[in-house]
C-alpha cells in the first residue's frame, strides 16, 4: 500500500514515506528484478522530493522503445519538480525521437504492405500512427517540457542522466558537484541578444509536428476546454500501478490526462508569447526628434501577431480558472502584462488600428507603459506574499523556475531593451517614469528570487527551518519515528534519509546557480548610474 500523499500535510507524511521507501529498498535488495517494487519505489522517492534516487531506480527498469511513450509519466514530472532539468530534457527528447522515427518507419512498412497486397495490414499501420502515435498525450507533454527546460540545461550533465546503462555509474557522475551552469547556455531564452536568433529558429522549427517548438502551434490551435483529452491519445500504461491499494488519486482534473494537457498548452502559450515579443522588439524602430515612431510593415505584423497570441493566452488563463496555483497564476498574468507593454510601446495606445490617433504620442505611450509595469509589480508582489505561505517551497521553486520565473525574466530583459531604444534605459530611472517603474519591478522580482533561494536552503532538510538539512535534522526524525520501524530497521531508514538528503543536495546545486544569475541581473536595474 502506498501512503496517501494528501494526509497530514507535507511534513506529516514524511515518516510514512520513509517507512515505505525503507521497506521497498530492503525488498529490492532481496528481489532486484521485480518491476513492481521499483515502480513503487520511484513513487515513494518522488513524493520525498528525492528526484535523483527516483531516476536511478527508474533507469534500472530498462524502459525503452514504445515503453517510453507508456511509462515515462512515472518519472518525468518528478524530474521537473526535482530540478533535474537536463535529465527531463534528455528523457523528453528520447520520446520525440521515438515518435519521429516511428512515423518514418510506419510509412515504409505501410508502403511495403501495399506492394505485397496486404491492404488490411497497411490500413492497420496507418490507423495506429494517425490515431495513437501522432496525437500522443505523452508526446504533447514532452514538447512542453523540452521548451520549458531548454534554458536550464546544464551541458556538463548531458549523458550522466540519460538513462543508458546501469544505475551505479550514472549515480556517481551525477553525485559530483554540479557542473558550471549558465542560463541559456546552449538553447532556450536567457534575456540576451542571442534570443533573437533563437526565436527565429524556433519559429521555423515549429512547423514540424515532431519538433518540440510545435507545441506553440498546438496551443494556438486548441479549441474547447483546456483539459479536454478527446483529441489526444492517452497511451500511458496505468496497469503498472495495479499493485497499489487504498491510494487516493491526486489529479485535480476530472478528465484523464487533463492536467498534462493544461500544463502543456500553458507552456505552448507562454513560448508563443516569448517568441513573438522578442521578434517584435527586434523589429521596433527608435523615436526621432521626440516623436513616436511609425511602425514599419514588419513591426506592425509582428505586433499584431503578439496581440493575437496574447488574446488567446488570456482566454486560456480564464478557462484555466482558479484551479491553477495562486503564485503561478499571478506570474502568468505578469508575463501577459509585459507582453502588452511591448505592444503598446511599439505600436501605440490605439491598439494597432489603421487610422491615425492624435493622442498617440511618445508621452502617452510612456504613461500607458508605466501603468502596466506598475500593475505587473503588484502581481509579482502578490506572488511573493503568497509564496511565503507555501509549505512545500522547494518543490514549488523547482516547478516555478522553468514555468514562470525564467519567462518573466526574459520578458523583463526584453522590455528593458525596448525601453533603452526609446530613451528610457536603466540610467534614466530617476528621470523617466517608465524606467523607474521597471526598476521597481526588477527590485520586487529580486525579492521573490531571494525568498526562493532561502527556500532552497531549507529544502535540504525534512521541512525544518534550520537550513542545514544534513544529519542532525534527519537523526532527530529517526528518533521520533523509530518505534514503528521494527520490521524495517533504523539502519534502513537512515539509508533512505541519506539518499533523500543527497538527492536534495543535487537539486539545490542545479537550481541555485540559475536563481543567483537572475538575481544578479535584476540588481543591475537599480545599480546603473
Amino acid at each position: 500500500q502506498q501512503p496517501d500523499p494528501s494526509s497530514s500535510g507535507p511534513s506529516g507524511r514524511i515518516p510514512s514515506l520513509l517507512q515505505a521507501a525503507g521497506l521497498l529498498e530492503e525488498a529490492m535488495a532481496r528481489s532486484p528484478h521485480n518491476p513492481h517494487l521499483k515502480i513503487a519505489a520511484v513513487g515513494a522517492y518522488s513524493r520525498l522530493d528525492a528526484a535523483h534516487r527516483a531516476l536511478t531506480i527508474y533507469r534500472d527498469l530498462g524502459v525503452k522503445q514504445i515503453q517510453l511513450d507508456s511509462c515515462t509519466y512515472l518519472i518525468l514530472p518528478a524530474l521537473v519538480r526535482g530540478g533535474l532539468y537536463t535529465a527531463a530534457i534528455e528523457l523528453s527528447s528520447s520520446i520525440l525521437r521515438l515518435h519521429g522515427s516511428t512515423s518514418r518507419e510506419m510509412k515504409d512498412h505501410a508502403a511495403r504492405s501495399l506492394r505485397n497486397g496486404l491492404l488490411s495490414k497497411a490500413k492497420e499501420m496507418i490507423t495506429f500512427q494517425r490515431e495513437r502515435m501522432r496525437p500522443s498525450l505523452q508526446l504533447l507533454y514532452s514538447k512542453g517540457v523540452v521548451m520549458d527546460c531548454a534554458a536550464l540545461m546544464i551541458p556538463g550533465d548531458l549523458g550522466n542522466t540519460s538513462g543508458r546503462g546501469g544505475g551505479g555509474g550514472g549515480s556517481k557522475k551525477l553525485r559530483a558537484k554540479a557542473p558550471p551552469a549558465r542560463l541559456g547556455a546552449e538553447r532556450g531564452f536567457c534575456g540576451g541578444e542571442e534570443d533573437v536568433a533563437r526565436a527565429e529558429q524556433l519559429a521555423v522549427h515549429a512547423e514540424m509536428h515532431f519538433n518540440a517548438p510545435a507545441i506553440v502551434h498546438e496551443a494556438a490551435w486548441h479549441r474547447g476546454p483546456v483539459d479536454e483529452s478527446a483529441q489526444y491519445s492517452d497511451n500511458r500504461d496505468t496497469s503498472v500501478n495495479y499493485f497499489e491499494i487504498l491510494r487516493r488519486r491526486d489529479d485535480s482534473h476530472s478528465t484523464p490526462g487533463g492536467k498534462m494537457i493544461s500544463e502543456s498548452l500553458r507552456r505552448g502559450h507562454m513560448h508563443g508569447l516569448l517568441i513573438r515579443a522578442i521578434m517584435a522588439v527586434e523589429a521596433a524602430g527608435a523615436p526621432k526628434k521626440g516623436k513616436a515612431p511609425k511602425p514599419t510593415v514588419e513591426a506592425t505584423y509582428r505586433c499584431r501577431s503578439l496581440r493575437h497570441c496574447l488574446s488567446r493566452a488570456r482566454e486560456f488563463g480564464v478557462e484555466l480558472g482558479a484551479g491553477d496555483a495562486v503564485v503561478a497564476r499571478a506570474l502568468w498574468d505578469a508575463c501577459c502584462h509585459l507582453c502588452e507593454v511591448i505592444a503598446v510601446v511599439i505600436q501605440g495606445c490605439n491598439g494597432g488600428g489603421d487610422g491615425e490617433s492624435t493622442s498617440d504620442t511618445l508621452a502617452e505611450r510612456e504613461k500607458a507603459a508605466t501603468a502596466l509595469v506598475n500593475s505587473t509589480t503588484q502581481l509579482v508582489r502578490s506572488a511573493q506574499e503568497t509564496f511565503d505561505t507555501y509549505s512545500s517551497k522547494g518543490e514549488s521553486v523547482c516547478q516555478l523556475l522553468p514555468d514562470h520565473i525564467v519567462p518573466l525574466f526574459v520578458l523583463l530583459e526584453t522590455t528593458e531593451r525596448l525601453f533603452s531604444l526609446f530613451g528610457w534605459g536603466k540610467r534614466k530611472r530617476m528621470t523617466k517614469a517608465a524606467s523607474g517603474a521597471l526598476a521597481n519591478l526588477a527590485s520586487t522580482f529580486g525579492d521573490l528570487i531571494s525568498d526562493m533561494l532561502r527556500a532552497m536552503t531549507q529544502f535540504r532538510s525534512f521541512g525544518g527551518n534550520n537550513g542545514g538539512g544534513d544529519m542532525p535534522a534527519a537523526a532527530s526524525l529517526v528518533g521520533d519515528i523509530s518505534p514503528g520501524f521494527e520490521a524495517v530497521g533504523v539502519d534502513a531508514i537512515e539509508g533512505v534519509i541519506k539518499e533523500v538528503v543527497a538527492s536534495r543536495d543535487m537539486t539545490k546545486e542545479r537550481v541555485d546557480p540559475f536563481l543567483v544569475q537572475i538575481k544578479e541581473k535584476l540588481q543591475t536595474f537599480n545599480e546603473a548610474q
